[in-house]
């Protein structure tokens, strides 16, 4: 290897002459060549230098795994700037801290994550916030839409790369309670890929899974290697496998040959292929294994079930190192109770030094010291941290002086020249891959006014690590006996992100102190005598099958009961344990669960009535006495399509999820006080143009709480406009409450549902009043529209906002054309005709015209100052009997024009409502 290599964005260029027309990247149903992916790269990074981002710059990357976010990737360094993974699963402060710390000039994202982030993106795309005067947010698909494929970028020269500038940073968990920033310049990456392509002995035959989150390192290593060769890199995809082993399901589906994991999952995998007595895929020619030390009974067990030749690796190495620094390779016959790291891989250089920064002799054992032009530029704006990690170590008379990373691990030199890891110098922990400081969770913990001091550590059971935290509350204004662990958790949820939050606790009085006034860790009682952070009450399981169930997962998670109720990833659950769930479920029961059918079912109670609906019976014992296996007949919730008398509709349809509490008739979990039950049916019905937009996710949202608990649920899209073949130009008001009588019949047939009732939101409220339906249980309107030219000026004011000037796009946009843009604009003569519809009479509830009059019930609901903002001329809402909601909308607030929100108090009371007409 030549000690300068070229920068990553060179070596591609080099890729898309040699192979223009090989196969770069796959992701689901498209396929993109390398000269198509360059095409792409070139098109981003014209329009980001157009946008004024420019060398030394930080772009930042707020997208799930897609092609986009490769190419976006590759046109920042095309453009001569660094990126920075945002997940959008993050909470918003972190997002913001990242931000604002890196500097961040612009944030490609898409809608998805753009809805998911609103609280961070609206404020940074409307300039609501000084401090973010500088970001701006951009749709992907935006940008790519302004520079044309075909275009030619006359008069621009993309800027050229130095081995200096910096590539990207990689945010980490910082022992300063703030994450902190690892700077990567394209002298490393370059030395990175380099070395990773000579030892995994990468081809263009290869094809690579991109499996880890863009914000982990490992993306890093499945991404820019295999381009480099001329390989392809196969996106996971997003659903869920309809199979158990669904990992080996995507390597044969996709024929991966190379695959890198994280020690954890590769564990997972291995005892779910030795569980199900499968073999290795036969595609796999390389496996990498990081993160994690390497159980090596979980190697044996792989070669036991693996029949072709395999690459297998055993990789180490930290962020600040540019992914992966030393590398093992077992020899067939390898039998050593212990898993070494290996060697330093091609440019890379590995000391272990004592306390004294002396390089140790033999066989002892020291800390772990990286060198190379690999290492990271440092910590970003914290000379601090980079000062005290990175050292200019002296050398001695066998080693020359050199930059070297304090790696924090413990390790030695075996007789053959591996290296073999120790375990850590500190308390840092790693965890999946992960490496978390706890000092970062304790200073967000010690921020709650119930927690005086935190400690945070973690147990480990079944090869697992759960993460513990001891809680001081002495002096505080709770006491132990009185903190409620939920409220603790939700605080955690907003401020780290889900790898880093703790589902464990042990509650004290005060910590043991040493004489120095430090905790004293040994006398801390056990992490296994740790609760579990509950936010319902312990129900105990009552039939056979929810406590087999129970049973399973309390051995998974750990924990020494499971209630009906507990939401398995709100007790610690992951991705990686669902796997050993379902497999213990499958062979139980002689079923072929798939993957994506636990997601959908998150606790025993709806885990149970899912597996009773689907191989009969109705207690534990007849589902055990009647299993076969149903690999074929697996239930789905897929989007029903119907024929009404005008259109296509479009709609999705949530069959009622059966719990404890109730029951709907023989052959499902028994019947509740002998009787059974009536089925009971809702028809959600969302509002118009930009409102739909806002209110789509949190109707979507409801309609699963409602079907978990136990109505069958019907939502729909007007005029058919959720799918491609929908019509808004012929949308008006008569054709909306035509579909919703639609929907209602729809509904009845595919559920038999006995009793409807219809939720309806700001339009589609004011709509459902005035269904010409008389046998409706109950109607709910929630914020229904009071005055129909009120809203229709509202409409088009949102229009004008979304779709003018500088309020969302970099270019200035002009006025659209009425009745475009799924009807966020209409003409003169359809506002009209929708005015005069959206017309709340002025009576109280339950009386009027309509649903009103004909249903049993209603239920009026207003969020946060509504009746102050809403135009209200004849003083309607004052006549009706209203139940207001802390749930603030702020309808009237351009502000908020494609804000998604969430509504927890209006759930609850829509549920509440809804569940008693089920029950009465």
């Amino acid at each position: 290897m030549s000690s300068v290599a070229r920068p990553f964005d060179e070596c591609l260029r080099t890729q898309v002459a040699a192979t223009p027309d090989a196969l770069a990247i796959v992701h689901e149903n498209r396929q993109w060549s390398y000269a198509d992916l360059d095409a792409t790269v070139n098109r981003l990074a014209a329009r980001l230098i157009r946008d004024g981002v420019g060398r030394g710059q930080c772009v930042g990357i707020c997208l799930p795994r897609c092609p986009e976010a490769i190419a976006s990737m590759l046109a920042i360094h095309r453009a001569g700037a660094a990126f920075v993974p945002l997940d959008p699963e993050y909470p918003i402060e972190r997002l913001r801290y990242m931000i604002e710390d890196a500097e961040i000039v612009l944030v490609i994202s898409d809608e998805a994550s753009m809805d998911a982030t609103s609280g961070l993106s609206k404020s940074t795309r409307e300039n609501t916030d000084p401090n973010w005067d500088e970001t701006g947010w951009e749709n992907v698909h935006d940008l790519l839409a302004d520079v044309p494929r075909d275009s030619v970028t006359e008069g621009l020269a993309f800027p050229e790369i130095s081995g200096g500038d910096l590539a990207y940073i990689m945010y980490t968990s910082g022992s300063t309670g703030k994450p902190k920033g690892v700077a990567i310049d394209h002298t490393a990456l370059a030395t990175y890929c380099r070395a990773d392509v000579e030892v995994y002995r990468l081809t263009a035959a290869d094809r690579t899974l991109q499996f880890s989150t863009l914000n982990f390192d490992i993306a890093i290593e499945e991404i820019f290697p295999p381009l480099m060769t001329g390989g392809a890199v196969v996106v996971r995809p997003s659903e869920r496998s309809s199979t158990r082993n669904e990992l080996s399901d995507l390597i044969d589906r996709h024929a991966i040959t190379a695959i890198h994991l994280a020690t954890a999952y590769w564990h997972e995998w291995v005892d779910l292929i030795a569980k199900t007595k499968s073999r290795v895929p036969r595609g796999i020619r390389l496996m990498i294994v990081t993160g994690e030390k390497v159980s090596v009974q979980h190697y044996d067990r792989w070669k036991q079930h693996c029949e072709q030749s395999v690459l297998w690796c055993n990789a180490y190495g930290p962020t600040e190192a540019t992914v992966t620094a030393t590398v093992f390779i077992p020899e067939p016959d390898f039998d050593a109770p212990n898993m070494p790291i290996g060697r330093p891989l091609p440019g890379y250089t590995a000391r272990i030094l004592d306390a004294s920064d002396s390089v140790v002799r033999g066989e002892q054992t020291g800390q772990l010291f990286l060198g190379g032009p690999a290492l990271a530029i440092g910590y970003w704006k914290r000379p601090d941290l980079t000062a005290a990690a990175f050292i200019d170590w002296p050398g001695d008379a066998d080693h020359p002086a050199e930059r070297l990373y304090r790696t924090g691990d413990v390790a030695r030199w075996l007789p053959d020249g591996q290296i073999e890891f120790g375990g850590r110098v500190d308390h840092q922990i790693k965890l999946g891959s992960y490496r978390i400081e706890p000092a970062e969770m304790e200073s967000v913990l010690n921020d709650h006014e119930w927690v005086a001091e935190s400690l945070v550590t973690y147990d480990e059971a079944n090869g697992q690590k759960f993460l513990v935290a001891y809680l001081a509350t002495q002096g505080s204004v709770a006491d132990a006996g009185r903190v409620d662990l939920g409220e603790v958790m939700d605080w955690l949820r907003d401020r780290l992100p889900p790898y880093m939050i703790p589902h464990r606790y042990i509650m004290m009085d005060q910590f043991p102190k040493t004489i120095n006034g430090k905790i004293d860790r040994a006398s801390l009682p056990s992490p296994s005598t740790a609760v579990v952070a509950r936010r319902d009450e312990y129900v105990a399981p009552s039939t056979e099958i929810e406590t087999e169930l129970a049973a399973v997962w309390a051995e998974t998670l750990n924990v020494p009961s499971v209630g009906i109720d507990d939401d398995f990833f709100e007790l610690g659950g992951s991705s990686l344990l669902v796997t050993r769930v379902v497999a213990s479920v499958s062979e139980r029961w002689n079923v072929e669960l798939p993957v994506r059918d636990f997601f959908a079912n998150p606790t025993v109670a709806l885990m149970a009535a899912h597996l009773s609906r689907w191989v009969g019976g109705g207690d534990g014992a007849s589902v055990v006495a009647s299993a076969v296996s149903t690999r074929d007949r697996s239930p789905e919730l897929r989007p029903a399509f119907f024929e009404s008398t005008d259109e296509q509709l479009f709609g999705v349809y949530y069959p009622a999820m059966v719990n404890a509490k109730r029951s709907f008739g023989p052959g499902v979990l028994g019947e509740e006080s002998g009787a059974a039950m009536r089925r009971h049916g809702v028809v959600i019905c969302g509002s118009y143009g930009h409102e739909q937009t806002r209110g789509y996710r949190n109707l979507q949202l409801l309609a699963k709480r409602l079907s978990q608990h136990g109505l069958d649920v019907f939502r729909f899209d007007y005029a058919n406009t959720g799918n491609s073949s929908g019509d808004c130009e012929s949308l008006t008001a008569g054709r909306m409450t035509e579909n919703i009588v639609d929907a209602c019949e729809r509904l009845r047939s595919i559920s038999g549902c006995q009793k409807l009732s219809v939720v309806g939101l700001r339009a589609g409220a004011t709509l459902a009043w005035r269904l010409p339906i008389d046998d409706l249980e109950s109607v709910v309107l929630w914020d229904p529209v009071v005055d129909g030219s009120a809203f229709v000026s509202l409409i088009a004011l949102f229009h004008r906002h979304a779709t003018m000037g500088l309020h969302r796009f970099a270019k200035k946009r002009i006025d659209g054309q009425p009745g475009q843009s799924l009807g966020y604009s209409m003409p003169d003569a359809k506002a009209d005709s929708m005015a005069s519809m959206l017309c709340l009479p002025a009576a109280g509830a339950g009386a009027g015209a309509g649903a009103g009059a004909g249903a049993t019930r209603s239920l009026v609901l207003a969020s946060d100052g509504y009746l102050e903002q809403e135009a209200d001329p004849h003083g309607v809402m004052s006549s009706w009997s209203v139940r207001e909601i802390a749930d603030e909308i702020r309808w009237h607030d351009p502000e908020y024009t494609e804000a998604a929100f969430s509504s927890p108090a209006a759930f609850e009371q829509i549920i509440s409502f809804l569940v008693e007409e089920c029950v009465r």
